[in-house]
């Protein structure tokens, strides 16, 4: 939709698979901050994938891919 912003947020398989699951999506207003939106929605994935039994203490570390635009300043003292 021209002039709005869309979030997705999707996994991706390990490995050397092109497979990716499509988590959330959602548009966000004029008045939404996109990276406190961000990181308030990572956090939220990762909870939910552990919480899932998809991630455990002592697997590979999740990594994160995002596409270019946001403030790594405040992404990063968002998620701290």
């Amino acid at each position: 939709m021209p002039g709005w912003q869309h979030s997705f947020v999707a996994a991706q398989e390990s490995g050397r698979a092109s497979w990716c699951a499509l988590l959330d999506a959602m548009c966000l207003g004029p008045a939404d901050d996109a990276t406190a939106v961000t990181a308030a929605r990572l956090r939220d994935a990762v909870q939910r994938l552990t919480q899932a039994g998809h991630w455990q203490p002592g697997d590979q570390e999740n990594l994160v891919v995002m596409d270019a635009g946001y403030d790594v300043a405040h992404l990063s003292h968002a998620l701290g």
